[in-house]
């Protein structure tokens, strides 16, 4: 029970961006679009995606996570939705295109938070006096 409570913020984040991803764009309110704001979108909703899993992994192992590990794990989960939201995209044909360049700004977001917890995160040691 202790890990769904560490991780709900990343599956309540999950489910909302399931959710705008997937839906008809008649359905959604329309944003100021620029030229590229879908890709600034997919960016930021994988960059906070991705802080999300490092935040639940730092509570639940009360910061004692390795960062080659929990990295790894992440790019795996981040991975996995980054095609699973593109796939939904192109199977259910609802008015979406499943585009290359959607995984790569995908991607880009889950580069910077891993960039971000690699250069902030600090692994509580024992010291032994």
């Amino acid at each position: 029970m202790r890990i769904l409570t560490s991780y709900t913020w990343l599956i309540v984040w999950g489910v909302i961006m399931l959710i705008l991803m997937g839906a008809p764009p008649q359905s959604l309110p329309s944003p100021p679009v620029f030229a590229g704001f879908d890709k600034l979108a997919h960016c930021g909703f994988f960059f906070v995606f991705t802080v999300l899993y490092f935040r639940g992994t730092i509570v639940h192992s009360k910061r004692r996570a390795t960062k080659i590990k929990t990295m790894f794990y992440a790019l795996l989960l981040s991975s996995m939705m980054a095609f699973g939201t593109e796939a939904i995209q192109f199977y259910l044909k609802m008015g979406r295109m499943a585009d290359w360049w959607d995984i790569f700004a995908d991607y880009v977001g889950i580069g910077m938070a891993m960039l971000a917890y690699l250069l902030l995160y600090q692994r509580r040691t024992t010291s032994y006096k």
